[in-house]
């Protein structure tokens, strides 16, 4: 796919640049943030000129997009793969199934806090290179929840499932990023637990309001 700002890479030679230049850019994103990349890092990570850059970006800002192209490519791999996917068993309940998710998210996050972070801070900074995909991204994730609201009616109190998946979509997501990419930042800086501790706290906060009459 060629985004808004990438300038098309036809022959092999130009798409391997491309790739090398996402590579380094990513590897800058782990270490700082994207506001602190210059487009000089880029190609110096890359072993490859500025001019080379430009030829493949038309700017910084045209990396924006990249994010999001990587952040939804490790999600769909991540869910695809046996310790991102999980089907509930006949004898699952609903507090044990909240669990596996939020350490399932816990995982993901560790291991792709960087793009994440990035992702959302650029979301909201950068709708223009985005485009609709945030919001389809965020309507799945609500699907997602309504599966499951729909799969434990019988334990859920809340009297609207739709509400319900909205709900526990963002009380699943806004918890665990805030405590996995911004633990000394903010509130979780009082929390003293480690990750699949607080992915556990989460869920019986999750089951709680769930079941909550």
């Amino acid at each position: 796919m060629v985004r808004q700002g990438m300038k098309p890479a036809a022959q092999p030679r130009a798409k391997a640049t491309r790739d090398k230049l996402v590579a380094a850019f990513e590897a800058l994103l782990r270490d700082k943030p994207f506001e602190q990349i210059s487009v000089a890092e880029i190609a110096e990570k890359a072993g490859v000129s500025v001019g080379a850059v430009y030829r493949r970006f038309d700017n910084k800002d045209a990396f924006i997009p990249v994010i999001f192209d990587l952040y939804r490519e490790r999600a769909e791999a991540f869910a695809a793969s046996p310790e991102g996917r999980f089907t509930p068993g006949p004898d699952s309940c609903l507090r044990r199934t909240l669990t596996r998710i939020a350490e399932m998210t816990w995982t993901f996050l560790d291991r792709e806090g960087h793009l994440v972070r990035a992702a959302h801070l650029q979301a909201r900074l950068r709708p223009d290179l985005i485009g609709k995909e945030w919001d389809v991204l965020m309507e799945a994730g609500v699907a997602s929840a309504r599966t499951l609201v729909d799969l434990y009616a019988g334990e859920i109190a809340r009297p609207d499932p739709d509400e319900a998946a909205r709900v526990l979509f963002y009380l699943q997501n806004t918890s665990m990023i805030e405590y996995a990419l911004y633990r000394e930042e903010g509130p979780g800086a009082a929390l003293r637990l480690s990750g699949n501790a607080f992915a556990a706290a989460m869920a019986d906060a999750m089951y709680g309001y769930l079941t909550a009459r």
